[in-house]
């Protein structure tokens, strides 16, 4: 009983973590932390999204 405050602390940060990092929208998949979707051979990313040439994929905002 103690050491429940601790316990109850330490849940919280866990799930303000999980909190933190909310999911890609619909059409993206998340690599390295961020976003992506492979662009079409002939046309733009999606809305929201601009081109990395780096990763060759496009990285939503």
């Amino acid at each position: 009983m103690k050491f429940l405050w601790l316990l109850t602390f330490l849940l919280a940060l866990f799930g303000a973590a999980l909190a933190d990092s909310p999911a890609c929208p619909a059409g993206f998949s998340r690599q390295a932390s961020k976003c992506v979707s492979k662009r079409p051979v002939h046309g733009e990313c999606p809305k929201g999204s601009k081109y990395n040439a780096g990763l060759n994929l496009c990285v939503h905002n």
